[in-house]
């Protein structure tokens, strides 16, 4: 067996993504092993039998209990879920093999070249982040904001590597003992799911134990493409700082995060991003975004097989749609005291029945899990009732009140808020 691993978690419509990063990581680094851990299920009539043998099913390999499985599927959307789930997932390979160095990355990265100055980062640190970013700037030149990236954390976490060790078994637990609970994407609170946690990292160890990776070829991602210039010397890629001042420096690439893309479109050829609306267009960085979007194209029966799959936590019992608000009632309630043993299950005394009771399980024309100010439609014309309606209100209550009213809004905006809705119980305790 090799010492080394590489693993990823998807739910089961990216096994096919997951598995072109398989095939980038084996022409690299033929030396490391590699697992593809499935944070949802398959239907009763698929044959798991057939998939391949380093697939694996974590309701069934990983150490958290059904009570905490059926909890954390609800509350979490898939994103939350599957990045909740990983912690556990590093436990696996400590607990369950002998692998000494274990490396996480998120299912859109492509490996460019080999993995060994990672492994050399481990040999000497029980544990390896990459920032975000790492040239400063006085003026900032990014496309994703500074405050964007404040919320989402210092470090990445489409990678992560340890080494079997007391400093890793101690971050591993730490982790995942937040991660039960508070993996949400929720600015009021200040959590970024798995992410914004590792902020504490450099709090807890010492450079001996924890090491930050500045190299620029690891982690190259759509939120650094305004730091890092790529181009190719021979037959192989390399990075450096796009600063004239710097460009002495380079690194080969190593791994590339294709974060935000639609890669149903990268098939067809076209690079589309989704997350940062405003990215410019890089000569340099189409040398990546070509050879991802071939390598889709090239491996497209893999990519397809799997593409159209369900997420197995995105209905109720019925069929009918988990929607985020659903998710968030749920954690209110639980926080509150009330107990569900199935969250899920639509029998007559169940947190469905609840909901539809308020009218709140109906299926809507509107994406209300995407929808924001800048997709809308109409938005301005909604703001412009909300405006004339808070006027009135500030007439009739008075300044002082008015602004003890918005301090108070931005608590009882959260969608957890909303439990009065359901019973006049949280009529006081709602926020």
């Amino acid at each position: 067996m090799n010492k080394n691993v590489v693993f990823t978690i998807v739910a089961k419509n990216y096994i096919g993504l997951a598995q072109i990063l398989e095939q980038s990581l084996k022409d690299k680094s033929p030396d490391t092993d590699f697992f593809i851990i499935v944070a949802d299920f398959f239907l009763d009539d698929f044959d798991i039998k057939k998939l391949p043998s380093n697939i694996l099913i974590a309701k069934q390999e990983l150490n958290i209990s059904t009570k905490q499985w059926v909890d954390m599927s609800f509350k979490y959307d898939l994103t939350e879920f599957c990045t909740s789930i990983k912690p556990a997932s590093f436990s696996f390979f400590l607990e369950k093999t002998k692998y000494e160095k274990i490396i996480y990355l998120d299912p859109d990265i492509y490996i460019y070249s080999s993995l060994d100055p990672i492994y050399q980062m481990l040999e000497n640190h029980s544990i390896v982040l990459t920032p975000h970013i790492t040239a400063i700037q006085d003026v900032f030149q990014g496309e994703r904001s500074e405050s964007g990236l404040m919320s989402t954390g210092v470090f990445n976490l489409g990678f992560c590597g340890i080494k079997r060790s007391i400093s890793a078994n101690k971050m591993i637990s730490w982790w995942h003992e937040r991660l039960l609970d508070k993996c949400y994407f929720d600015s009021y609170e200040t959590y970024y799911t798995d992410q914004k946690w590792m902020d504490f990292l450099p709090c807890y160890f010492d450079s001996s134990e924890l090491y930050i990776s500045r190299h620029l070829g690891m982690n190259i991602a759509p939120w650094n493409f305004f730091e890092r210039e790529v181009y190719r010397e021979n037959e192989n890629l390399k990075v450096r700082n796009r600063e004239a001042n710097s460009k002495k420096v380079s690194d080969p690439v190593i791994f590339v995060h294709y974060s935000g893309y639609n890669y149903n479109e990268m098939k067809k050829g076209n690079v589309v991003q989704n997350n940062i609306s405003n990215i410019k267009d890089y000569d340099d960085i189409k040398l990546l975004t070509d050879v991802y979007a071939n390598a889709i194209y090239k491996n497209r029966e893999i990519f397809d097989k799997y593409i159209q799959e369900k997420y197995s936590f995105a209905t109720f019992e019925n069929g009918n749609a988990i929607k985020g608000f659903h998710r968030r009632i749920y954690r209110s309630l639980v926080e509150k005291g009330l107990l569900f043993d199935n969250p899920f299950s639509i029998a007559s005394d169940s947190l469905y029945q609840k909901l539809k009771a308020k009218g709140m399980t109906k299926s809507s024309s509107i994406n209300l899990d995407k929808a924001t100010k800048d997709n809308l439609q109409g938005v301005g014309r909604k703001l412009k009732m909300f405006n004339i309606a808070t006027r009135f209100i500030y007439r009739l209550i008075g300044f002082e009140k008015y602004l003890l009213l918005i301090r108070l809004m931005r608590p009882f905006g959260r969608f957890e808020s909303q439990i009065h809705l359901l019973s006049s119980d949280f009529d006081k305790k709602n926020i």
